[in-house]
């Protein structure tokens, strides 16, 4: 497997014992036509130096959940900064949640609104306008919990441009799993009146998920289309609009998007939802293309876990280990300069460390990435843990 089940943490020599300043606050979003809340974290060093700019980790809360949930990020955010094992940064956390069916997925719907627009329109212009943010997606996050962690991966896929680094917390991620994962629980929820929103938690979702995916607002009472008809059979037509916002299935046509992006997901393997399952689907497709990323499978549930603030220590060191990298090696190493990092940069190496070293004005020699004056092993150790 090409993914790490160990996640090595950097440390700073500086402590910090200062603490965050933790900030609700508003503005209006053309996207959805109202005035939209979220909270920001911002680092202890914020107000006295006014010469600075930081990184962002935006972080897109779960299915029935707002922007004021998750507590115990803002905890563990605000600790990790303390001891030096992260870097100070801003945490933004938007609001996803809509009324009926308890989120939007952050997506674009005729029937919840235009919430994709507004976080990728909306909210990064006005965070970056008015906060001292570092405009460059290096140095930009998006992360996740379940309908969060799904909306990371695929807002990173569809806007490299904007994100390089995805963190998703249970997501639903390969949608090739929802139907034979998710249907006998929905039969097993639906009584004689047939499919309802308020049967069970997974009726719920799946209308949820409709109300983003294929919404109908000329269908009363529900306004959306099922993906399946009432003896469980899949409706291809609607299925075909899932799919369009499928991120595996957006992955595998836009693999361009994803060459130096960096995935971590995580997953319990007792989740309700079964969305382990997408977890090791989407990892296996980054496996068949030789990216790389960092997927843990542990014992838990779909909540519990990233509840209680478990997970984050590991997706924030993630995180805060792409910052360094890039920061170090930024485009080093790319040796063959098509504006990617990625395996064919790695033979570039290669061939270079067994043959004639080549000059630029960056560096000496070109692949010797940790300025030792020569090539070794080291040099592709750090190219590969770049990609």
């Amino acid at each position: 497997m090409s993914y790490k089940k160990i996640i090595l943490t950097l440390s700073f020599t500086i402590f910090i014992s200062l603490h965050a300043d933790i900030i609700t606050s508003s503005h209006f979003s053309d996207a959805l036509g109202f005035d939209q809340y979220y909270e920001i974290v911002l680092p202890p060093s914020y107000e006295s130096n006014p010469d600075s700019s930081y990184p962002t980790l935006y972080f897109l809360h779960g299915f029935g959940a707002d922007y004021s949930w998750y507590v115990a990020l803002v905890e563990v955010f605000e600790s990790m900064m303390a001891s030096g094992e992260i870097r100070e940064s801003i945490l933004i956390k938007p609001d996803g949640f809509v009324l009926p069916y308890l989120g939007s997925m952050y997506t674009n719907s005729e029937y919840n609104g235009q919430f994709e627009d507004y976080i990728i329109q909306d909210l990064l212009t006005h965070i970056d306008s008015s906060y001292r943010t570092i405009d460059d997606p290096n140095f930009r996050a998006i992360m996740g919990h379940s309908m969060g962690g799904y909306a990371a991966v695929k807002l990173s896929i569809k806007f490299p441009e904007l994100f390089q680094i995805s963190a998703s917390h249970s997501g639903p991620i390969a949608f090739q799993n929802i139907i034979p994962d998710l249907l006998p629980p929905l039969l097993d929820e639906t009584g004689i009146l047939g499919y309802q929103p308020w049967n069970g938690v997974v009726s719920l979702f799946l209308y949820s998920a409709s109300a983003a995916f294929s919404p109908d607002v000329e269908d009363w009472p529900y306004y959306v289309d099922l993906p399946v008809d009432s003896y469980g059979n899949v409706i291809e037509e609607v299925w075909g609009l899932w799919l369009l916002q499928d991120p595996l299935t957006l992955g595998q046509n836009n693999l361009e998007n994803i060459e130096s992006t960096r995935f971590y997901m995580d997953c319990g393997d007792a989740d309700e939802y079964l969305f382990n399952n997408h977890s090791d689907s989407f990892s296996d497709f980054l496996n068949d293309q030789n990216i790389h990323h960092d997927y843990i499978l542990y014992a838990g549930d779909h909540v519990t876990e990233v509840f209680n603030g478990n997970r984050f220590p590991f997706s924030l060191a993630f995180i805060e280990n792409a910052f360094y990298l890039n920061n170090v090696l930024g485009n080093m190493g790319d040796m063959d300069e098509n504006g990617i990092i990625n395996m064919l940069d790695i033979m570039v190496l290669l061939q270079m460390v067994m043959g004639e070293s080549i000059p630029n004005e960056s560096q000496e020699i070109v692949g010797d990435l940790d300025f030792s004056g020569t090539f070794e092993i080291f040099d592709i150790l750090l190219l590969s843990d770049r990609l």
